[in-house]
């Protein structure tokens, strides 16, 4: 199996340049998979599937979704302030 935690540190290092702007999660997942089709053609739909998870988890950590966005929170995010 590819070890894919290269490809997804190197999306995440380069959404600064392909996200300018883009807050919702929704927007953000297109964007990274227009990334993966032109720098990553290779990739299976489930490995392209889990890269775009793995690089929205780094973003989220990073805060890049914030709320007031169209998009919900997980059930973990919402219990956050409790």
């Amino acid at each position: 199996m590819l070890n894919l935690k290269p490809i997804i540190d190197d999306i995440a290092n380069q959404a600064d340049a392909f996200l300018d702007g883009i807050t919702a999660r929704s927007d953000a997942r297109t964007a990274i998979s227009e990334q993966l089709t032109i720098r990553y053609r290779a990739l299976s739909g489930i490995e392209r599937s889990k890269v775009i998870d793995g690089v929205l988890a780094i973003l989220d950590d990073e805060g890049l979704f914030k709320l007031g966005t169209n998009d919900t929170l997980s059930d973990e995010e919402d219990g956050a302030e409790s």
